[in-house]
């Protein structure tokens, strides 16, 4: 009797902690996001379907930054990361932004790859802070990528998300959009920690 308990009770808690896995598994993307503060250089991740580039033109007409690099969408001939960046480029001109303030990474093919050639910018131009913008699902990951290419370089980097209305953190499983995405960053995530 007292086994069979034990067991209901083990049973029981791994069941809560499934379903409170389960419901947090969006809020667990999207906690390593940060306030903005003022940085020598923003990066605006590729992967951008409009979020990123106008939250990075909010950015840059509060005063955050003064420079902004794009980067190009992962897994593309670089010949369509061009013209991907060109489009980014003139929504962030409209929004205001000059178009000296705006620098590309045609070469990025991955959130890696961004995370080391921005850093390589940096220390080339002497900038020591750098605002990544990005999408909220991909929080994790980059906290992860970015974390371990600037560690012990001496340079600050600060996770901004997008603040895009499909996105259902607490019920992302309510929104196919939101469910997709949460689905799709845990195996990238799974790989990226494997992996890389």
């Amino acid at each position: 009797m007292r086994m069979r308990l034990g067991r209901w009770l083990l049973a029981a808690a791994l069941l809560v902690t499934v379903v409170v896995a389960f419901g947090q598994a969006g809020n667990f993307l999207s906690s390593p996001a940060q306030r903005p503060e003022h940085a020598d250089l923003m990066v605006v991740l590729g992967g951008d379907v409009g979020d990123r580039s106008l939250t990075a033109a909010r950015l840059y007409r509060q005063g955050l930054a003064t420079r902004i690099l794009l980067t190009g969408v992962e897994g593309r001939p670089s010949e369509v990361r061009e013209h991907y960046q060109n489009w980014r480029a003139q929504v962030l001109m409209k929004a205001g932004v000059p178009q000296d303030a705006i620098l590309f990474d045609s070469v990025s093919a991955n959130s890696m790859e961004e995370a080391v050639n921005a850093r390589r910018l940096m220390e080339q131009k002497g900038w020591r802070s750098v605002i990544v913008v990005s999408d909220p699902h991909h929080m994790r990951r980059l906290s992860w990528a970015w974390g371990r290419v600037f560690t012990e370089s001496g340079l600050k980097f600060r996770l901004v998300a997008t603040s895009p209305d499909w996105w259902k953190p607490g019920r992302w499983w309510l929104d196919e959009k939101s469910a997709q995405a949460v689905i799709t960053e845990h195996i990238k995530l799974v790989y990226y920690l494997a992996v890389k």
